[in-house]
């Protein structure tokens, strides 16, 4: 049971040390290309589409082409062009005062006598795709009413609730979408130093110095706290990749085939077919570990230490009072009561 849970935590400590790499890479990535910019985007053509629902639609003209939101794009269409430049982040409160801000404006004041009146013309002059779920939550509004409320504080407010929870969506799709960038990536990096997570767990299981050699290391990490998979930054990609090449390193010195060598290369003569399958079996695994990110290793790296028993040490209690030669003062005889002599014997 030991051992399983020795290789257990090796294997997660290589894990862990290959998905800050793996998320590093993948994040560069997404940023260089507004992945969340574009994914905001999304968003909003979903709540306020210019024409209809698709997979190509764009959001609402007007909306994009508001001064408060071209002061962060800088464009005045809203063709997909905006989409590589749109912002990655938006606040709620944002969304809902540019949007009252557009329907005000696109409202007809001849026959508006308030202003919530003129933002219920605004709502009706939208397109069809856009105008629905407005009408939908001016209605909510004017039923939610307290006394002492106007019905354009709580719209804008359910306007911000109904973009909030479009953000929750957003936040699903950028992951999922992070999860199949870090597959990709960690699959194409565990080719690249041929990561074979077969052959690692074959030479944890079998060879005792190095199984407890990964262990050490493992058991160091935890116990530094190490931050690394909140970080994610440049430095500690860095330091995390010259442990990453010191662990393959010891691998490969081991004599399994982890890593491209004169080990490698022999056993890919000897046995090419399983080798070939073996090895498409093991990066696989190392992408989906990958895929499961920095996070989640070491956290489970914490948990097995703690399942061998070699978690942190509980707090100490509070000190007991001590005698005058340093140690406990003697327990009372039962019946005796501090401070007052004791009960006489019948």
């Amino acid at each position: 049971m030991l051992q399983t849970l020795d290789v257990a935590l090796g294997l997660s400590f290589i894990f862990f040390l290959f998905s800050v790499l793996v998320s590093t890479t993948s994040e560069m990535i997404l940023s260089w290309s507004n992945a969340r910019g574009k994914m905001l985007w999304k968003a909003i053509s979903h709540l306020l589409p210019q024409s209809t629902h698709g997979k190509d639609t764009l959001p609402l003209q007007e909306f994009v082409a508001h001064p408060l939101m071209t002061a962060m794009h800088r464009h005045n269409s809203a063709d997909a062009n905006v989409a590589k430049d749109f912002p990655s982040y938006m606040s709620n409160s944002q969304f809902s005062q540019v949007l009252m801000d557009l329907l005000e404006t696109k409202g007809t004041a001849e026959k508006a006598e308030t202003r919530w009146h003129l933002v219920q013309s605004g709502i009706q002059a939208l397109p069809e795709a856009a105008k629905g779920p407005l009408m939908a939550l001016s209605r909510d509004a004017e039923r939610n009413l307290l006394p002492g409320q106007e019905p354009m504080s709580v719209f804008q407010c359910l306007a911000g609730q109904w973009f909030d929870s479009m953000m929750d969506r957003t936040t699903g799709w950028y992951k999922r979408l992070t999860q199949a960038w870090n597959f990709g990536v960690g699959l194409v990096l565990a080719v690249a130093c041929n990561l074979n997570v077969m052959a690692m767990t074959r030479a944890l299981s079998t060879n005792d110095e190095l199984r407890a050699a990964f262990v050490q290391k493992a058991e160091a990490s935890v116990k530094a706290q190490s931050d690394l998979a909140a970080r994610m930054g440049v430095e500690e990609s860095k330091g995390a990749r010259a442990v990453f090449d010191e662990a393959v390193t010891e691998l490969a010195t081991a004599g399994f085939p982890v890593g491209w060598n004169q080990t490698t290369a022999t056993a890919w003569a000897q046995h090419p077919i399983s080798t070939l399958f073996e090895s498409l079996l093991g990066w696989l695994m190392a992408g989906a570990a990958a895929a499961l990110g920095a996070q989640f290793w070491f956290d489970l790296m914490k948990k097995i230490i703690n399942m061998r028993g070699t978690g942190s040490r509980p707090e100490a209690g509070p000190n007991m009072p001590l005698g005058d030669v340093g140690m406990p003062g003697p327990i009372p005889p039962a019946g005796y009561i501090v401070d007052e002599t004791p009960p006489r014997q019948g």
